[in-house]
């Protein structure tokens, strides 16, 4: 196990957001385009409740995806074919590109105790798990792929912790060969908000399996840092207390987009989901004061970088 939790902590809680790009709801979606009107503005809402919880948001470089489930019904059916080609409509290239949209930028910057990480280029894949970006490039695209994503970030101005979520929670190995290779020191995998808790429990639900579902984690030969998701909407607030009680990491996962095309995310940031989150914070604050460690997925990796090196 790894030795990242401060001596003087119970616990830790981090929270995080995925598939953030600049779509507004004047179009098929809001994404986070509406700012403070928005769903973002739900998270603004909980940094001023609570003045100790950081965010990590995962954006999307140049989001593509339209609709996360097949349209090409007939294309969809036939095997070979529905392989290579892509499934459903997408914006055209550079249409959600970060770069474009300086008043977004702006507003992400300014927001308090919030840090940025990746979240794919496009979002979207050829076949029928098209939100599932990862699947089975190789190591030389994947790192054409990542810097792609890091220069249009730099180009938009935007500062980045040294993380990713992979869209579709999939990270094959030579996706995680590049991403070390590239600099990036984390890797958000898994969201696992059904086994129970126990110091042994390992993930074994979205994407990464039998990966520690309440420690970080080394992984891919110590070279990253593996971060499970383990609460969200539908989560108990006894759920959150039985992970710090062992001395785990209650990592909180959203999405920004609730609805789109017919598809309801059960963790979408909605005010039902954002009121909930305020009575977990404001339960977990009264139980445990001073003794959680309110942290975020970058500033935990650096620390515990920061600690192997100085062994």
């Amino acid at each position: 196990m790894i030795d990242w939790l401060p001596s003087d902590k119970r616990g830790a809680i981090c929270f995080s957001i995925d598939d953030i790009h600049p779509a507004k709801s004047t179009g098929s979606y809001e994404a986070g385009g509406d700012l403070e009107r928005g769903a973002l503005g739900h998270l603004q809402w909980l940094l001023e409740r609570h003045p100790q919880l950081q965010a990590t948001l995962f954006l999307t470089a140049d989001w593509r995806e339209l609709s996360p489930r097949p349209t090409r019904k007939i294309l969809a059916g036939i095997p070979w074919i529905r392989d290579r080609v892509y499934l459903a409509k997408r914006w055209p290239p550079g249409t959600m590109r970060l770069d474009r949209y300086p008043e977004f930028v702006s507003f992400l910057k300014q927001l308090s105790r919030t840090e940025i990480a990746l979240h794919g280029l496009y979002h979207c894949h050829t076949g029928l798990n098209i939100p599932v970006e990862f699947q089975n490039q190789s190591c030389g695209e994947y790192k054409k792929i990542l810097q792609q994503i890091i220069s249009i970030f730099h180009q938009a101005g935007i500062d980045f912790v040294p993380g990713i979520c992979p869209p579709g929670w999939n990270a094959p190995p030579a996706l995680m060969d590049a991403l070390a290779d590239t600099g990036v020191r984390f890797l958000a995998s898994a969201r696992d908000t059904f086994t129970p808790i126990s110091k042994n429990a390992v993930t074994n639900s979205s994407g990464m399996k039998n990966v520690s579902l309440i420690y970080p984690q080394w992984i891919h030969k110590d070279k990253l840092l593996h971060i499970s998701s383990n609460f969200h909407s539908t989560s108990p607030v006894d759920r959150a207390v039985a992970i710090i009680e062992q001395g785990g990491l209650l990592a909180i996962k959203a999405h920004i987009v609730k609805e789109a095309f017919g598809y309801s995310s059960a963790d979408g940031l909605d005010e039902i989901y954002r009121n909930y989150l305020d009575v977990v914070l404001t339960a977990l604050e009264k139980r445990y004061g001073d003794s959680l460690w309110w942290t975020s997925m970058g500033q935990l990796t650096a620390e515990i970088f920061e600690k192997q090196k100085s062994k």
